[in-house]
């Protein structure tokens, strides 16, 4: 994200920032409906640990309630269904397909939240670039979320780290969620210091080779953004420094000195990068000895923007965000901010990552308590992910037919049950929390499977035809580096999606209007029929043509033709995301990232459980503020 748009913000943040304690206390919520929403619950395992006695709280609700499993969206990925949840449309109206969108006519990817649009023009004078006008951040999310409408009949809303909530909407309170962008403007990108090289490193890491003097001290940078005034950005820049201890390191960042042993995280770290002229903008990081001395090796997180004076709006009214850290101090503000790929490229171990995710954790309790005794909205909504990012990376401890489960440690195994006794723990406090008129709803967007073996779909296209490389070519790289669209009819980008080459859609299609149907249906029977050869278990359990699940969406371009939902043990492989033809068809999952959702969705129901007996039946989780609109008096 270019800075020079987050700076336009600036002036506006502060006057609002001035007056966000202003005014008269707002009179208390009589009565509220309480939405909390535990990211990728799973019905059959949160059944398991009640009937084990170790969810005495999620018992008592269904006992004194209703639970039920809650049919997800399709595909069943998190801003698919959040989306859902918010609009009460499905994915053909709220516009938001995957976790990535492609460009119709570069075959590219795109992150599918939000949108960034810069400033129309800019005047460059003596060496520098300066903005006329302020760019533009859209939620790509379309229609009208219920808490919006809420707000419009006369309620309150007060709404905690939602996803696809960035931007945040405009109403009583909002702290933004999936879809924040760290300073550098990605979704999480951390920094790797070390003194060897590393086997592997993924998009999401800047590796930075270090070498010690020979009193053992490193001198090294943090890059931050480009200064967003340069005609010719280059990253800003703020100097690290590492020092032996006689164990551990003393790490220098900016004018911040913090000494850590090795496994032990910093306390929160404010850095300060000048941009050209009398301005500066501030993020936040945490930082991690991975490794002693000799061989150092230091892990710095995404820079986070900082809630104390947020570079871009995260939260509504612009000032809250401040408000909430001098309450409970900093926080992770990035709305994605556990470090699953740093775990996945093995780059932190276990223990170091769960005890990041208890940090994460504790914010969000501080901020969710916080909204819940301040007791001034009729309605409050918040989400925990700690429940989706532990499934994700632990669910070999789950699976003994994993191929990572043998090399988890036995006290990493119940890593899931854990959090899940965490979960039953907040919704106690939260239960003590309530008021005797105030209606709770406990839901979850999707449950879980595991994730065995990584499926190369754009291989199988290959294979099978559909998908043509240039001559000579075997394999391709990211964004279809190789294909041949001239010969090519279809292709896959995204977790669950496939894509027709249409004339006339795509930049180079090919395939007419009237050949659409036919080959839609010759390749969902193709892969509704593959099996395994290593197993012969199926591959595929069914695939939705897009036009039937998304009705009304024959005018969009973005609409997937085809939505794969895969069986239970596989899942699109990382390379399939992003556009990626490999040699292998079907590997297996080697990564720690071992559980997953992106399948046939019946496969993977979230959960709803209730304070009262439903009046009308509830069968996805686009249906949940229908169900609480009713109680809201």
């Amino acid at each position: 994200m270019p800075l020079a748009r987050l700076l336009g913000a600036a002036a506006l943040i502060c006057a609002v920032f001035a007056l966000a304690g202003c005014g008269a206390e707002p009179a208390p919520a009589e009565q509220r409906v309480v939405i909390l929403g535990f990211d990728g619950m799973d019905p059959v395992l949160a059944q398991r640990w009640m009937d084990e006695g170790k969810l005495p709280n999620f018992s008592r609700l269904a006992e004194s309630g209703h639970f039920q499993p809650l049919g997800t969206s399709n595909p069943p990925q998190s801003p698919v269904a959040w989306s859902d949840f918010a609009t009460g449309e499905h994915a053909g109206s709220h516009g938001i397909f995957d976790f990535l969108r492609r460009d119709p006519e570069t075959y590219g990817p795109q992150f599918s939240i939000s949108e960034n649009i810069p400033p129309e023009s800019h005047l460059d004078l003596f060496g520098l670039s300066i903005p006329l006008g302020e760019g533009q951040v859209l939620n790509r999310r379309q229609g009208v979320a219920f808490w919006t409408e809420a707000e419009q009949q006369g309620k309150r809303a007060s709404v905690l780290r939602v996803p696809v909530t960035y931007p945040p909407d405009e109403i009583h309170r909002m702290l933004s969620g999936m879809g924040v962008p760290d300073l550098l403007g990605t979704q999480g990108t951390y920094t790797f210091y070390t003194t060897t090289r590393l086997e592997k490193s993924g998009s999401s890491t800047r590796v930075v080779r270090v070498r010690p003097d020979r009193d053992g001290t490193i001198e090294s940078v943090l890059e931050g953004p480009p200064d967003p005034l340069r005609t010719e950005p280059e990253p800003m820049r703020v100097p690290l420094v590492i020092s032996p201890l006689e164990t551990g390191a003393r790490v220098s960042l900016g004018d911040v000195e913090t000494e850590l042993q090795p496994g032990q995280w910093s306390d929160w770290v404010r850095v300060t990068f000048d941009v050209t002229g009398p301005v500066n903008v501030t993020g936040t990081v945490r930082m991690l000895l991975v490794q002693d001395y000799p061989r150092p090796r230091l892990y710095v997180s995404p820079i986070q923007i900082d809630p104390m004076s947020p570079a871009v709006p995260i939260s509504s009214p612009p000032g809250y965000a401040a408000e909430l850290a001098e309450r409970i101090g900093l926080y992770h503000t990035i709305g994605m901010p556990e470090e699953t790929w740093s775990l996945n490229e093995e780059h932190i171990s276990d223990a170091a990552w769960l005890e990041m995710l208890k940090t994460i954790l504790a914010e969000r309790e501080a901020m969710w308590y916080d909204t819940l005794d301040r007791n001034d909205s009729e309605v409050v909504v918040g989400v925990f992910v700690q429940t989706d990012r532990v499934s994700h990376m632990f669910y070999r401890g789950l699976d003994p037919e994993h191929p990572r489960f043998d090399d988890t440690l036995p006290e990493h195994r119940d890593a899931i049950e854990w959090i899940y006794t965490e979960a039953d723990r907040i919704l106690g406090e939260t239960m003590e929390r309530l008021g005797p008129e105030d209606e709770l709803l406990v839901i979850s967007d999707h449950g879980f499977a595991p994730f065995r073996k990584a499926v190369h779909l754009n291989r199988w296209l290959v294979d099978n035809d559909y998908l043509v490389l240039d001559e000579g070519r075997e394999e391709s790289d990211v964004v279809f580096s190789a294909v041949d669209w001239s010969r090519s009819r279809a292709y896959a980008l995204g977790l669950n999606g496939l894509f027709i080459n249409r004339a006339g859609r795509e930049g180079q299609g090919i395939v007419a209007v009237g050949e659409v149907e036919t080959l839609k249906h010759e390749i969902m029977s193709a892969l509704e029929a593959w099996n395994d050869a290593e197993t012969g278990d199926p591959v595929v359990r069914t695939v939705f043509d897009g036009l039937d699940i998304y009705p009304g969406g024959e005018d969009n371009a973005e609409t997937p033709d085809l939505v794969i939902g895969y069986h239970s043990g596989y899942r699109a492989s990382w390379q399939t995301t992003l556009g990626a033809v490999p040699a292998a068809l079907i590997e297996p999952n080697a990564q720690k990232w071992s559980g997953d959702h992106c399948i046939d969705p019946h496969l993977v129901p979230g959960v709803l459980f209730t304070s009262f007996k439903p009046d009308r039946e509830v069968l996805s989780i686009k249906d949940i503020w229908t169900l609480a609109e009713g109680r809201v008096h």
